[in-house]
């Protein structure tokens, strides 16, 4: 523990303007943003197997790292005192320290990507991004050196594990569904909103790509301008659907994580289950 104070307080005296914003703008590869936009893009447009393949695997691998906080329920550097460690990025750092959530979903998303594809500068920019991912932690002082070592090793593991999972298992009623009662599990201990956002979309996810597949089925041949609109309108509903829902759940009770659960649930059922309907209707 007293290397990695050391190990942060050295890094954040290399701190300046530039590298605050770029570390900042490397870390939003592990964030939602950016799972969300490429899942979408895969699925709405390029190839559903490979999205259904890549969403399993991150949402089950960053609500594995979500339970694992609250059962290690390790602070953050910044919140002991006696080092004076900045908290650089205090939008991304609620709940538990390890292992790095940023860390492993970025881990997990990329390096499922190369299992899929299967290309050399695929696992190149894989283990390339992780570790950049993993290193902005560090300097934005919200991680521990070991709780990132941990994120990409565990990251690699449900990469592999969740990849292999999903190409054998041809009943994906019955994995999806052992998969989220495991993550079930949670609901009775997780006190942290990192945990409820992960659940959330695992359900929302899962059963959309279930939906979707028994009473839509949209086809992806049609033009890219058409595909283009799919994504556009498509990340408008799921944003408009996860931020809009936040006025009528506040309004029931403000800051409970069973509604944060629920409102990320509809909100991406909507978007990657209902909203496909649109395609067939509309024609695009």
């Amino acid at each position: 523990m007293y290397w990695e104070f050391q190990f942060l307080t050295f890094l954040q005296k290399t701190a300046s303007p530039f590298f605050d914003l770029f570390w900042t703008l490397v870390t939003m590869f592990g964030e939602e943003v950016i799972l969300v936009a490429i899942v979408s893009f895969l699925y709405w447009c390029f190839n559903k197997s490979f999205a259904k393949c890549l969403g399993y695997s991150v949402l089950t691998s960053i609500t594995a790292n979500c339970i694992t906080k609250n059962i290690v329920s390790r602070d953050r550097p910044f919140q002991n005192t006696d080092w004076n460690i900045e908290n650089k990025r205090p939008d991304t750092a609620d709940g538990f320290s390890f292992p790095s959530g940023h860390t492993q979903v970025c881990t997990s998303l990329f390096v499922s990507m190369a299992i899929w594809i299967k290309k050399r500068w695929m696992w190149v920019f894989a283990i390339t991004i992780s570790v950049l991912v993993a290193f902005s932690r560090l300097y934005l002082g919200v991680h521990f050196p070991t709780d990132v070592i941990a994120g990409f090793a565990l990251g690699i593991l449900f990469s592999f594990l969740c990849c292999y999972l999903h190409q054998k298992i041809q009943n994906k009623l019955k994995l999806y569904l052992v998969t989220i009662l495991i993550a079930t599990i949670g609901l009775f201990f997780c006190t942290t909103e990192d945990f409820f956002t992960a659940y959330g979309l695992l359900v929302g996810v899962l059963g959309a790509f279930l939906f979707e597949e028994k009473y839509v089925n949209f086809t992806l041949d049609v033009s890219w301008f058409k595909k283009g609109l799919r994504l556009f309108f498509g990340l408008l509903i799921i944003l408009a659907l996860k931020e809009g829902l936040k006025i009528p759940f506040n309004m029931i009770a403000d800051g409970n994580l069973y509604l944060r659960a629920l409102r990320y649930a509809i909100a991406s059922f909507c978007g990657l289950g209902l909203y496909p309907m649109l395609f067939k209707k509309f024609n695009f």
